[in-house]
């Protein structure tokens, strides 16, 4: 029998993993040569255990917490992967150690403007025996009843944040570190703004991000950049406010476990996680193509629409103008907001630009992201929505990547099989200004 000369990879699709065989000669995958930094890699609870105890700028959790104190522990929702469960198990058990009861201990969901987390995602979050032990609260950004004004950023932003957050002695926050289109980076200052701010303080931050003037991203804004990047700075700004006590900000692997931990300052030990995970999870790439191949990442990475988005603006670094992008995306919780589809109006991206100047909202520019890219390239989604939902928003539904392939023309291409945790920059950043100039 002759021999496949095919190569094949593993493209993860919600919860499973669509197999494709390639052309190596047609393709080339693109992934980083390690998936984090090997200085901090954590394997066993001890191994994290000692990270949270080597804390970067800042003293070790045991000379700042005190056994009468009320701590805030707080986790993202079940639209971020950061192992949290282990996370907040591990770190129960420590303050324990530290003389902390569980009934000084409480949970505080950062959920943002997404819709509250099911009774199944709450226990995904943060483990089961957390959720027997400890209080659990989900954060509402538009229950008025839960916030409380804290001051106002040097751009203008009214932060208005959870009570919680002012009630407790010490605020500790949990999350990870990956690639953000809007902010440069997920994880660190987040956890305060957007995770547990009011709706208005949210817009208001995210408004930073869209030039008004232009219609278009505001500069700046990009994937893998914070100096510089108005809607990371005012952020950071708003963290300031109401400084948290301590930071445990993960990096994960393609599996999803914990590669790396990195603990201490809420400021400093952020830095040093997204400077490290920009080194270990981006790719210098020297041409663009006419195909690329992308899989978000599988669940919950694909949850919905708005999250996969996040993964075309990796994508599309190297692809050519009018290219063929395919996007892999489940979608299994559907868009990602009911309302998600008004946004695509009559008129294209310059519409969608349009009602963003009139009442601006954050699904708003993703809707517009999303327009602008279906207008500038050809992209193909392989998803569970309905077709008539992807058609709306400009891109082309299909069924499987045979079918998406057959509707692509025969160049060459690449292929990401981790769409938000590779970022590729180009060679010569100065021959493509609108592709990510990574960390600043």
């Amino acid at each position: 029998m002759t021999p496949d000369p095919r190569a094949l990879v593993q493209l993860a699709y919600g919860r499973g993993v669509i197999p494709f065989r390639f052309d190596p000669d047609r393709f080339d995958l693109l992934e980083p040569d390690s998936g984090t930094s090997a200085a901090r890699e954590v394997g066993d609870d001890q191994a994290l255990l000692a990270a949270l105890e080597s804390p970067i700028d800042s003293a070790p959790l045991s000379e700042l917490i005190r056994p009468h104190d009320h701590v805030l522990v707080v986790v993202p929702d079940a639209t971020r992967a950061s192992g949290s469960a282990r996370v907040t198990t591990l770190l129960r058990s420590h303050l324990a150690a530290l003389g902390v009861t569980d009934d000084r201990i409480r949970i505080l969901i950062g959920a943002g403007t997404h819709r509250a987390p099911r009774a199944e995602e709450v226990l995904a979050i943060v483990g089961p025996e957390i959720a027997e032990r400890l209080t659990i609260e989900a954060h509402d950004a538009f229950d008025d009843r839960q916030l409380v004004a804290v001051g106002d950023t040097p751009r203008g932003t009214p932060v208005e944040l959870n009570r919680r957050l002012t009630q407790a002695d010490r605020v500790i926050l949990v999350g990870a570190i990956g690639f953000h289109y809007f902010a440069g980076f997920s994880g660190g200052r987040k956890g305060i703004l957007p995770a547990c701010a009011s709706d208005r303080s949210i817009q208001a931050n995210h408004l930073l991000g869209f030039d008004r003037a232009t219609l278009s991203k505001a500069p700046g804004v990009e994937t893998a950049r914070l100096d510089g990047n108005p809607v990371s700075e005012d952020m950071e700004d708003a963290a300031r406010l109401l400084p948290p006590t301590y930071l445990l900000n993960t990096v994960l692997d393609d599996r999803g476990s914990i590669a790396a931990l990195y603990a201490g300052h809420w400021y400093g030990a952020h830095r040093r996680g997204c400077a490290e995970y920009l080194a270990a999870h981006s790719v210098v790439v020297r041409e663009q193509r006419p195909i690329v191949i992308a899989s978000v990442g599988g669940a919950p990475r694909d949850l919905n629409l708005i999250q996969s988005h996040k993964a075309l603006e990796h994508a599309r670094v190297v692809l050519r103008d009018g290219g063929d992008l395919i996007l892999l995306a489940e979608c299994a919780d559907g868009l990602g907001r009911a309302d998600f589809l008004d946004w695509f109006v009559p008129g294209g991206a310059e519409a969608t630009a349009a009602k963003l100047v009139d009442h601006y909202r954050i699904n708003g520019q993703t809707a517009w992201g999303i327009r602008w890219k279906a207008e500038r390239y050809r992209v193909h989604l392989i998803s569970a929505l309905p077709e008539e939902w992807v058609r709306r928003t400009g891109m082309r539904p299909a069924r499987d990547l045979a079918q998406a392939l057959d509707s692509c023309g025969h160049g060459r291409g690449y292929i990401i099989p981790h769409g938000l945790g590779t970022l590729p920059l180009p060679s010569d950043p100065a021959s493509h200004p609108d592709r990510p100039s990574a960390l600043r």
